[in-house]
């Protein structure tokens, strides 16, 4: 285990190699769920790299990369290079599995609250979902505005607060679910200009360092 990481129920789940390799199948119906309408992954990872454009040649960090979805979209997309941190040696195994075809995919243990780059080293982060589960959001804040470069892009997809039972109880797994207007004013507070979106319990982010 990563020291400093969660030892939630939901964080202990991320780390079975089991949850790893079927993480995707769940992936690509999740926002349909979510939204309430057909929202396929393309439209998914098409918004993402709108965000955080232009891609070609720029170095992103996948932060809570799960297996790497957002990293293979960015490399694809012509991205130099693309940092994928997770917590779950699992997740990971399975990420540069499925990126071993990309050059500048960089795999990193580590937790979302210390990422173990330079200051001002990238051009992008992207999350993908993975919001829901960091322990500390506001230190994750304070990271992202770290290791960006000034104008660098943030873009953030997250599982939005409702007030149904499943939200608490897996609030009690050691998820959690911010509202649109929260999570805006978190990374305002936090040095970004941010603007957002809300489809039914998704929730969208794009955002850009201000200098």
């Amino acid at each position: 285990m990563v020291p400093g990481c969660s030892r939630s129920l939901a964080a202990w789940v991320n780390r079975s190699s089991l949850t790893a390799w079927g993480y995707e199948l769940w992936r690509v119906r999740a926002l349909s769920l979510l939204s309430g309408r057909p929202f396929p992954l393309e439209e998914e990872l098409a918004l993402m790299r709108q965000a955080v454009a232009p891609v070609e040649g720029g170095l992103f960090l996948d932060l809570g990369c799960a297996t790497g979805l957002y990293a293979r979209a960015l490399l694809a997309a012509g991205a130099a290079r693309v940092y994928a941190l997770d917590c779950s040696p699992a997740m990971l195994r399975v990420a540069h599995h499925k990126a071993r075809s990309y050059a500048g995919f960089v795999p990193l243990l580590a937790c979302a609250e210390a990422i173990p780059l330079p200051d001002e080293a990238l051009d992008g982060v992207v999350v993908g979902g993975s919001w829901n589960e960091f322990e500390e959001p506001g230190k994750v804040v304070q990271e992202m505005y770290r290791v960006l470069r000034p104008g660098g892009r943030l873009w953030v997809m997250f599982a939005h607060r409702s007030e149904g039972p499943l939200q608490r109880f897996l609030e009690r797994t050691g998820l959690r679910f911010p509202t649109l207007s929260g999570l805006l004013e978190q990374l305002g507070e936090g040095g970004f200009r941010v603007e957002g979106r809300r489809e039914r319990l998704v929730g969208f982010v794009a955002g850009t360092k201000v200098t």
